[in-house]
């Protein structure tokens, strides 16, 4: 049986552009001679569509592109297999289901509703969706299949210290005897994900003892990301080929052979380069928001430092040159060579770039701020700075109908070295989700790759917000090959005070670890009003992480601005 895959990027609610593409890639199956046509998980709505599954119009966008695609099928051997939401058959439970069904001679002939709803990190289908109530197999011309939505392969993972769900369909497909299984996917991207998803799907593979073919979408929704990587195993866990990650792409699959009959496969079994799989990621994040979005063109502080540097190679990649216009603002605190390097990688990147100084903005708001109060205090100052930035970029962007890229880490974020309103103004975040030792390794990638568009001097001098004299970023934040260490085993590793201490400080002084943590969590109301972060790890700032502002925990009382 020849099995094609159509790694698409679905569109929250594109239904128009979605059953397009579903079209496309049904016609190009059937000239294959294919006898299944596999699309993503909510392939004909987009994932994930959130609270638009409360709007009546989702139901009706579905209904109608299921009945646009059906006549496709009418008089054709090849059986179209999509995701989308239906009703809630029974009155009782969540209004809609996360369905596949498969579409054949102009009719429904199969429904499957996912089991396992994920409720963890990003996912939040509990909250919308009734679970199966059944597993049943697809008969597709004596072949008994197994058609898995995402999580429903899952029960076995223990990522987070323990099961999630007492029931596991695999179970089910056993019992039944299927004898193929394919899986539909919207599996969000993250840094190195895809060896742990790959050996989960082939121990299912082998515990069945049955070919499994997986489908995953690529593209970004907001600040989820979808890698793609679709791929196939054999019924011993043999991986017999990927698809790339990033790209769409259209593959048939051989289940008789166990060979590829088209598409761009990879059969190197060994992981890919993740530096590569990051940056394509945060390329398809730019480019898909502004594109979702309606924007064609952005603007950044571009400031001779490894952070805007970074964002601003990123942007070029994914919008082109012509699209990105970059602001040097250099204050009376600002070293000459910020703006060189700034300017420098202007010209490498061949994109416009204007100098706005704020020092004469930020005499006078400082002489007319202070009337009244007497001098500022000395954060005040340095934050007034930043606000200018903010400012100055915002009204450069309104006037000329773009979006502001910010240009803040991880690192920064987590331990409130940003200030609200100034740095962290914009619509997008490329960088939120890596710590400043990433930001260092990518940069060091992206000039390898791309072609040095960074210079080496924004990369080698020491890291400065440069808001007062001499000023360094260890002035305030420890090292940040001491500072990142820590933040990890602390946000994505959910480790505890005291074995943070332990792990970091040892028998030696820990004032430094506690404070960090109460920078952590005391700038929470920062991060709240931060913009969309492009989501690389398993636990970002953003939706999938929710924690109280206001709360009694180590020490979170003051408040830096």
């Amino acid at each position: 049986m020849r099995i094609a895959l159509a790694q698409l990027d679905p569109v929250v609610g594109a239904f128009t552009a979605n059953v397009e593409k579903i079209r496309d890639s049904y016609t190009k199956a059937c000239k294959a001679g294919a006898r299944v046509l596999m699309t993503p998980e909510l392939s004909v709505c987009g994932y994930p569509p959130h609270d638009l599954v409360e709007r009546p119009e989702m139901f009706v966008g579905n209904e109608k592109a299921i009945a646009e695609l059906l006549p496709l099928t009418a008089g054709k051997s090849c059986a179209l297999i999509v995701g989308h939401i239906i009703t809630n058959p029974n009155p009782l439970g969540r209004k809609a289901q996360n369905v596949v069904s498969v579409l054949q001679g102009g009719k429904v002939v199969f429904r499957q509703a996912k089991t396992l709803l994920p409720t963890y990190d990003v996912f939040d289908e509990a909250r919308y969706f009734e679970p199966a109530t059944e597993v049943k197999l697809w008969d597709c011309d004596g072949t008994k299949i197994a058609l898995a939505i995402c999580e429903d392969l899952w029960a076995q993972d223990s990522a987070y210290g323990r099961r999630l769900y007492g029931k596991d369909p695999v179970d089910e497909y056993r019992k039944q005897g299927a004898q193929l299984v394919l899986s539909l996917s919207a599996s969000p991207y993250v840094w190195g994900k895809s060896q742990k998803r790959e050996k989960l799907h082939r121990e299912v593979a082998q515990k069945l003892g049955v070919p499994l073919i997986y489908l995953n979408q690529f593209g970004a929704t907001d600040e989820i990301l979808f890698d793609g990587e679709s791929f196939a195993s054999d019924a011993s866990g043999k991986l017999l080929g990927r698809l790339p990650h990033f790209r769409k792409d259209f593959a048939v699959f051989d289940t008789e052979k166990l060979s590829w009959i088209e598409g761009d496969v990879s059969k190197d079994s060994a992981p890919v380069n993740e530096l590569e799989v990051l940056a394509d990621g945060l390329l398809t994040g730019i480019r898909d928001y502004f594109h979702h979005t309606g924007f064609k063109s952005a603007v950044l502080g571009l400031s001779g430092g490894i952070d805007s540097a970074v964002v601003g190679a990123l942007a070029v990649k994914a919008l082109g040159a012509e699209n990105v216009l970059g602001v040097g603002m250099p204050s009376q605190f600002s070293s000459p060579h910020s703006l060189e390097d700034a300017e420098e990688q202007a010209r490498r990147m061949g994109i416009r770039f204007r100098v706005r100084p704020i020092k004469f903005l930020y005499s006078t708001a400082s002489r007319e701020l202070t009337e009244g109060f007497g001098q500022l205090a000395d954060l005040a100052l340095e934050n007034l700075q930043s606000r200018l930035r903010g400012m100055t970029l915002m009204t450069w962007a309104n006037h000329l109908g773009s979006l502001v890229l910010t240009t803040g880490n991880k690192s920064e974020l987590a331990t409130g070295y940003c200030t609200i309103y100034g740095d962290m103004v914009g619509a997008l975040a490329p960088l939120g989700d890596l710590y400043k030792t990433q930001v260092y390794e990518l940069a060091r990638y992206i000039n390898q790759a791309w072609g040095n568009p960074i210079p080496e001097r924004s990369i080698s001098r020491p890291p400065s917000a440069e808001l007062r004299p001499n000023q360094k970023d260890q002035d305030t934040l420890p090292p940040y090959d001491k500072l990142d260490p820590l933040l990890r085993d602390y946000i994505e590793e959910g480790a505890s005070v005291d074995d943070l201490i332990r792990r970091h400080a040892g028998n030696k002084d820990s004032k430094w670890v506690v404070e960090t943590l109460e920078k952590v969590e005391r700038n929470e109301f920062k991060r709240r009003q931060a913009p969309p972060v492009l989501k690389i790890s398993h636990k970002a700032f953003g939706i999938g992480r929710r924690v109280p502002i206001a709360k009694s925990w180590l020490g979170t009382a003051k408040r830096d601005t």
